[in-house]
């Protein structure tokens, strides 16, 4: 069995849309994946940090940790908002 320590939301640049991405999480049990639809803005570091908390608080128990990586692929490391780079450098705690 797989050990899973940390809970990994994924996060992608949307094609032919510059400053747009797609931060998603995958449950393997529910075969299920949720995502959410960013800009590289305030809003959309909101959104993410509302999406992480989300996901923390509805599949955290599952996992040793209970903590978020945020995996953010090559092609989106371009991100500009300090705010979403904040959510991004941010630990989240295990569920209380």
């Amino acid at each position: 069995m797989k050990e899973n320590r940390n809970i990994q939301i994924i996060i992608r640049p949307v094609e032919n849309r510059k400053g747009e991405h797609i931060a998603y999480y995958t449950n393997e049990f529910l075969k299920a994946t949720f995502s959410v639809h960013i800009k590289d803005n305030i809003f959309g570091a909101l959104a993410l940090h509302s999406f992480a908390e989300m996901i923390r608080k509805t599949f955290g128990k599952n996992y040793r940790s209970g903590e978020i990586d945020f995996k953010v692929s090559s092609e989106a490391m371009n991100f500009q908002n300090k705010a979403l780079l904040d959510v991004l450098s941010f630990k989240f705690a295990a569920c209380a």
